[in-house]
């Protein structure tokens, strides 16, 4: 009984893997977001303890962003989606990227955090 629940986490969490990384190749196609893409998106903790969602946000047209709103989505440990934040990265010059980090200001328990969306102008 133990061995099957252990496995049916293990296909659990990497269908959500799966999952993730389909979000993440679909993001250029978001609301508004022509030209645009997430690079080495992360969950990380912050040396004060606090966490934060970090990426690289990647122009590749011919215009710069003036601004750009990253949705992510926070999941709890069974994988249900609990609450969503949004990041703002301002100035990404044409065909040209940019480094992001927004901390995560959340009341609720989570594990996971994945792109949703990007939103520009």
């Amino acid at each position: 009984m133990m061995i099957f629940r252990r496995r049916s986490r293990e296909l659990f969490l990497s269908l959500l893997l799966l999952g993730g990384a389909v979000v993440l190749g679909a993001c250029e196609s978001g609301d508004g977001a022509d030209n645009v893409e997430i690079a080495n998106p992360r969950l990380v903790q912050t040396p004060g303890g606090q966490r934060a969602f970090t990426g690289t946000l990647v122009n590749t047209g011919a215009k710069p962003i003036s601004i750009a709103q990253v949705e992510v989505a926070l999941y709890d440990d069974s994988g249900s989606e609990i609450e969503t934040v949004r990041i703002e990265v301002e100035n990404i010059p044409a065909q040209d990227s940019m480094d992001f980090s927004g901390t995560i200001d959340s009341d609720r328990a989570f594990s996971q955090a994945q792109v949703k969306s990007v939103m520009t102008p």
